[in-house]
C-alpha cells in the first residue's frame, strides 16, 4: 500500500485577533491578501470539524494506550506505554485546536449570528463552545474560562477552578438552549451541518446530554439523570464524527494514523481490553448472557498486519475490500449517543434508588445492544458477520440473582450493588472504545470498573499536562506544574 504523508484539513477555519490563549505579535507577516473576516455562515462548518478532530486526535489514542484498550508498539509510542514519559509539547496541539479552532471561532459565530438574526446557529455556536470548554477542563483541571479568548484585553488570562470551568460551560449550555427553542424563520445551513443537517431538535437533545455528562463529571448524580431523560433519546440523534473515504483529507485520523502515517506503531498486543471481550482471552467478561463475539470482531483484529498480537480493527472497504471496523476509514467515532444517556440513568438509578432499580434500567441499555447498536458502522451487528446472534445469547437481561454473592457477576462476593456499578463501568471502558470519555470515567470512580493499567509505572494518570505553549507564554499558569500522575480537583 502507498504510504505518504496525510494531512487532516479543517474546512475553512479563520484565526483572527481573539483567538486562544496565546499572546501572538500583531501584524507580524501579515497578508494583505488574506481572508479577515466571513459571515457566520461560511465559518459554520469549521467549528463542527474541528470540534471533532481533536476528540479524535493523538490525545484520544494517548487515552486508548493509557487505559489498555491499545498498546504503543513502536518507536516513541513505545515510550508513550509509560505517561510518565509524556512532555508539555505532546499536548500543545489538541489545546490550540480547542481554544483557537473550536471555541474562539464559536464565539466569533455566535457573535456574528446574532447580528445576522441566525438564532440557532448562535445556539450551536454556544453548544459547541460549551461542550469543548467543559471537556478540556475534564483533561487538564483547572483552565482559562471566564478571561480567554479575549486576547487583547486579558493577554495572560487567568486560571478559573475547574468546578468554576463546569459552572461556566453550564451556563454557556443553558443560553445556547435558550437560542435554541426561540422561534426562529432563519434555518440552520442543513448544508453545512454535517452533525444533524440542520435538525435544531437533535441539537436541543445534545445541549441537554452535555449537560448531563458534566453534571456525571461533578458527580452531581441527580442533575445528570435530569438532563439525560431530556437528551438524546434514540440512535438517529447520536452525535458522531463524520468522515470519508477521501486520501488525505477526510480519512477518520485513527485510520490514518493507523495505517498511512504510521502503521505498526500503535496495536492492541498485550492490551487488557481485548482480552476482556475475546471468547478466547484471558479475561474473557462474557457469560451465559453476554456474548462479545460481534463486538470483539468489530473492535479488533487477530491476524498479523502490522503487528503479532492483537490489532485495532482499522479494516475497510475501500483499501481492504471488508466491512468497515471501529478505526476504518470512514467510521463514524461516537461522540455523544444515546447508549452514554442509558448508562447515565443506570448509574444514577443504582446509587441513588439501589439494586432493582439499577438492574430494570441497565437491561433498557442492554436490550439496545442486543439490537445490534453500537456494533458496525450503520449499528448493523457489524453486518452479522462471525456467526454473532442477537436473538440468543447476546446481552440478555440480568436480575438480582447475577449481582449477589456467586452470581454470574459477583464471583468475587461483594456488595451486590457495588458488584452492578462495577459491571456498569467495565460496560463503560468497553463501549468508549476510542473516546475520551473513558479516562473521565477511570478517574471520577477510582477505576470502579476494575481496568488492569499496564504494570511497571509509577502512578496513575490521571491529567493532561498544560501544553508548552501556555507553559511559555501565560504567566498564569499554575505553579507548580502538576505531573500527570496528579489528581484534578474534581477527582480528589
Amino acid at each position: 500500500m502507498k504510504k505518504i504523508k496525510i494531512f487532516y484539513i479543517l474546512t475553512f477555519i479563520v484565526l483572527i485577533g481573539n483567538i486562544s490563549c496565546d499572546n501572538y505579535v500583531e501584524d507580524l507577516n501579515k497578508d494583505p491578501n488574506g481572508i479577515t473576516d466571513s459571515d457566520a455562515k461560511n465559518l459554520f462548518q469549521g467549528i463542527l470539524l474541528s470540534n471533532q478532530f481533536w476528540q479524535n486526535s493523538s490525545t484520544a489514542r494517548l487515552n486508548m494506550i493509557w487505559l489498555n484498550q491499545a498498546t504503543g508498539a513502536d518507536r516513541q509510542y513505545v515510550g508513550l506505554n509509560d505517561w510518565n514519559n509524556v512532555t508539555a509539547g505532546d499536548f500543545t496541539n489538541d489545546w490550540s485546536v480547542i481554544y483557537s479552532n473550536t471555541m474562539a471561532n464559536a464565539k466569533l459565530i455566535e457573535e456574528k449570528a446574532i447580528v445576522e438574526n441566525k438564532i440557532y446557529m448562535a445556539g450551536v455556536a454556544k453548544l459547541i463552545r460549551a461542550y469543548a470548554l467543559g471537556m478540556a477542563a475534564s483533561f487538564w483541571g483547572d483552565i482559562p474560562a471566564s478571561e480567554a479568548l479575549n486576547v487583547e484585553q486579558f493577554p495572560n488570562p487567568s486560571y478559573d477552578s475547574q468546578q468554576d470551568v463546569y459552572n461556566f460551560a453550564q451556563n454557556l449550555l443553558d443560553e445556547a438552549l435558550v437560542l435554541l427553542n426561540t422561534p426562529s424563520t432563519v434555518n440552520l445551513p442543513s448544508d453545512l451541518d454535517i452533525v444533524y443537517g440542520g435538525d435544531v431538535s437533535k441539537w436541543i437533545k445534545l445541549a441537554h446530554s452535555t449537560k448531563a455528562r458534566f453534571y456525571l463529571h461533578v458527580k452531581d448524580y441527580t442533575n445528570a439523570n435530569v438532563e439525560a431523560g431530556l437528551g438524546i433519546s434514540n440512535p438517529s440523534e447520536d452525535y458522531k464524527s463524520k468522515f470519508g473515504t477521501t486520501y488525505g483529507g477526510s480519512f477518520n485520523p485513527y485510520y490514518s494514523f493507523l495505517v498511512y502515517d504510521r502503521d505498526g506503531y500503535m496495536s492492541a498486543a498485550d492490551a487488557y481490553l481485548p482480552n476482556l471481550i475475546d471468547p478466547a482471552g484471558a479475561n474473557y467478561r462474557g457469560n451465559s448472557k453476554t456474548d462479545e463475539t460481534l463486538r470483539f470482531n468489530f473492535d479488533y483484529i487477530t491476524y498479523q498486519i502490522y503487528n503479532s498480537g492483537y490489532e485495532l480493527n482499522f479494516l475497510s472497504l475501500s483499501d481492504w475490500g471488508y466491512p468497515e471496523g471501529r478505526f476504518g476509514t470512514e467510521s463514524p467515532m461516537p461522540l455523544m449517543t444515546y447508549g452514554e444517556m442509558l448508562l447515565i440513568k443506570a448509574e444514577y438509578e443504582t446509587r441513588v434508588n439501589g439494586l432493582t432499580a439499577g438492574i430494570s434500567a441497565y437491561n433498557q441499555y442492554r436490550a439496545l445492544l442486543r439490537s445490534g447498536y453500537s456494533i458496525g458502522i450503520n449499528n448493523d451487528g457489524y453486518a452479522g458477520l462471525f456467526g454473532g446472534n442477537f436473538a440468543s445469547g447476546m446481552y440478555l437481561d440480568y436480575n438480582a440473582s447475577d449481582f449477589s454473592s456467586g452470581g454470574i457477576e459477583n464471583s468475587d462476593n461483594i456488595n451486590d450493588v457495588d458488584a452492578l456499578l462495577r459491571e456498569i463501568y467495565e460496560e463503560r471502558y468497553v463501549y468508549f472504545i476510542g473516546n475520551l470519555e473513558s479516562f473521565n470515567d477511570f478517574r471520577r470512580t477510582n477505576n470502579i470498573a476494575e481496568i488492569q493499567l499496564k504494570s511497571g509505572f509509577n502512578g496513575s494518570p490521571q491529567r493532561f499536562l498544560y501544553p508548552q505553549s501556555e507553559v511559555n507564554s501565560n504567566s498564569n499558569i499554575p505553579s507548580p506544574l502538576p505531573d500527570v500522575t496528579t489528581k484534578t480537583p474534581i477527582n480528589l
